[in-house]
């Protein structure tokens, strides 16, 4: 008996954006006494061999 392999075949598309929309959707009113969520500072190097 002969073996039969099948070899897969991958194929790779490239896409780009044009133009994007995001929207949030929100229902209520807001809380002004609530935490409000920002970047952190990320300017720092934390691989830095300096001192």
């Amino acid at each position: 008996m002969k073996k039969k392999y099948i070899i897969p075949v991958t194929l790779v598309d490239e896409a780009e954006v044009q133009n994007m929309m995001a929207v949030s959707l929100m229902d209520g009113q807001a809380d002004a006494n609530a935490d409000v969520l920002t970047r952190e500072n990320t300017s720092w190097n934390i691989w830095s061999e300096d001192e």
